[in-house]
């Protein structure tokens, strides 16, 4: 029997012990609940730290791409647009009229032959010449004995100042080689010589043609006074300028009516300077006319070598009683 109760005493003993143990692991779970309040925090930070980071990278790769595509897009197609207009537009009127000589040219200028050229027939014949009345030049070719070999009509038609002429001129010499004159005059509507320009050539029978380059093609005769148009009075008109003189001869200063009669003839010798440098001339030309008219004032200067004209420059002026 009191085996029995000390066995009882110890079961409860041993039940009193196994309480506490079974009360203390329900803490456990308390403190096992908390870890995932503590996991919990710790997964919501990636969250934020993934979704951050994207836009971050996203916005800049965005910008960059649209910043340096669409600048050099639109630059080379304007650079390359622009010089266009300029580039196409000009080389349309090359083909119609060539470059125009220098402000001061000669009236007359022969480009080829030159001076002295060496030439056999056909002769090529270019140069640039202001149009007289009808948009038209006369070229002549005269022998040494002063006939005439060939006479050619040049249309000078241009839309500028000068015209440039091209034409061929078939001759025919006697002798192995004779000396020549080239020249080409202008003229007015009432037929009177406005211009006329001169070279010396050698004309061949046979061989090779050794064509020399142009020469100065400044105009000879510059007119200071009187101005074209000027409207002069009293009988006297002074003439000065400068001129480069063929060679010594004198020039001839004349007034010429529309009718084609002289009124005024006046020589003026004009010494060539040893470098063809201009040399200064002036003159006082008398003139009797009953009524106001206009008139042409030329000056001209005769061949040394072959029978005619070498130069001849000219401007017209009205003359008062």
């Amino acid at each position: 029997m009191q085996r029995r109760l000390l066995l009882t005493c110890a079961l409860l003993a041993f039940l009193t012990t196994c309480v506490p143990a079974t009360v203390t692991p329900s803490p456990s779970p308390t403190l096992t609940s908390i870890p995932p309040a503590t996991i919990l925090p710790t997964v919501l930070p990636p969250e934020p730290t993934t979704i951050s980071p994207t836009p971050k990278i996203i916005s800049p790769t965005l910008e960059m791409t649209l910043t340096p595509e669409l600048p050099p897009t639109l630059e080379p197609t304007i650079t390359e647009a622009l010089p266009l207009i300029p580039t196409l537009m000009p080389p349309t009127p090359v083909p119609t009229s060539l470059p125009q000589p220098e402000v001061g040219s000669g009236t007359i200028q022969f480009l080829s032959p030159g001076p002295q050229s060496k030439l056999v027939s056909p002769m090529i014949l270019t140069g640039y010449a202001i149009p007289g009345y009808g948009n038209k030049g006369y070229a002549t070719l005269y022998g040494e004995d002063g006939q005439l070999l060939v006479s050619e009509i040049l249309q000078l038609n241009t839309a500028y100042l000068w015209a440039y002429f091209y034409g061929t001129m078939p001759f025919e010499v006697q002798a192995a080689g004779e000396l020549a004159r080239l020249s080409m005059n202008t003229q007015d509507e009432y037929g009177r010589l406005t211009a006329v320009n001169s070279i010396h050539l050698i004309l061949l029978s046979e061989g090779i043609s050794i064509v020399n380059p142009p020469g100065n093609l400044k105009e000879r005769c510059i007119i200071d006074q009187p101005a074209a148009g000027h409207r002069n009075s009293g009988g006297m008109l002074r003439v000065a300028g400068e001129m480069r003189p063929y060679n010594n001869l004198p020039s001839v200063v004349e007034l010429i009516t529309r009718e084609g009669k002289v009124i005024a003839s006046q020589p003026v010798t004009i010494i060539p300077a040893p470098d063809d440098s201009y040399v200064p001339f002036q003159v006082d030309l008398p003139y009797s006319v009953s009524i106001g008219s206009w008139a042409l004032l030329v000056v001209r200067q005769p061949d040394d070598r072959i029978d005619g004209t070498m130069y001849l420059y000219s401007r017209e002026i009205f003359l008062y009683p």
